[in-house]
């Protein structure tokens, strides 16, 4: 089972390096300012609210039941979810609760991915990684999904200033739309009315059917953390139309969060472990 908890990792790295590839757009333009008439100004306000709800909490830590489907396997697993805002986002998997068969963690950066049980590791810079250099799927872009918040793509926080690039459709009463577009990428964030809070975000890359992908953020189960609401229960679903990607669906619930600011939020990988390509590792992981 731990072998095939971590092929499936090596399968997500692969699938983002690879068919991600295509979510690439051109520099969002957040220079030109929204509407100054009435409704515009509305529409700022009320991107206000949702900016103003979101955690302030420099530490995001929570033990977390873990499932993933992707590449025709379906598991489920304990772990701990672990984020520092503007350092890191760290997801460790340990089976059963007893030890720790692998860890995924993204920094501003570098992407690490560690396979504990045959001692290798992934790493790559943002630079390396075409997805990771030239999409809106940035470590900022990652944190503000995971956070629950609003992002321009590139940018590592959205500015009162800022709102005007965004579009509200402030007719919709219960669920209002508010969208960006960079290129070939569309985001979309549905928002709660009356909550003034993120309930879903969508980003998807169009261009022809052939090379179509979309990520797509969901939340629920919203607690109290600290004067905030923080979603307990995130979906991210991945689909592509690339050759060897096709679906990817992991699920987080979080059970109980913490403001916890005792760890370190660099992992050390030991010097006895291999750093190897995410192709290798799946080719021995699956027996290939």
């Amino acid at each position: 089972m731990k072998q095939t908890l971590l092929a499936i990792i090596a399968t997500i790295i692969l699938a983002s390096c690879g068919s991600s590839k295509a979510l690439q757009g051109e520099k969002t333009d957040t220079t030109t300012q929204g509407k100054t008439s009435q409704a515009g100004q509305k529409s700022i306000d009320f991107l206000r609210q949702i900016t103003d709800n979101a955690v302030y909490s420099k530490n995001i830590v929570s033990p977390i039941d873990f499932s993933l489907s992707a590449g025709g396997r379906d598991i489920s697993v304990s772990g701990k979810l672990q984020m520092r805002r503007d350092e890191v986002i760290r997801i460790t998997l340990t089976p059963f609760g007893l030890m720790e068969a692998g860890r995924i963690e993204f920094a501003p950066d570098y992407v690490l991915v560690v396979d504990r049980i045959n001692k290798q590791y992934i790493k790559a810079t943002y630079k390396d990684v075409d997805f990771l250099r030239n999409s809106g799927l940035d470590f900022y872009t990652l944190q503000a999904l995971f956070w629950n918040e609003l992002f321009i793509p590139r940018k590592n926080m959205v500015s009162d200033g800022d709102l005007s690039a965004f579009t509200v459709d402030m007719q919709a009463q219960k669920e209002r739309p508010v969208t960006l577009r960079n290129g070939n990428l569309d985001f979309l964030w549905n928002t709660d009315v009356e909550r003034r809070q993120i309930t879903n975000t969508g980003i998807t890359y169009r261009k022809g059917t052939a090379q179509e992908s979309a990520v797509s953020f969901v939340y629920a189960s919203f607690v109290p953390v600290g004067t905030k609401k923080f979603p307990s229960k995130e979906t991210l679903t991945f689909n592509s139309n690339a050759a060897g990607t096709g679906r990817i669906v992991l699920d987080m619930e979080l059970n109980r969060i913490s403001n916890d600011d005792k760890w370190d939020p660099k992992t050390t990988v030991s010097t006895r472990y291999t750093q190897v390509s995410a192709q290798e590792v799946l080719t021995k992981l699956l027996g290939q």
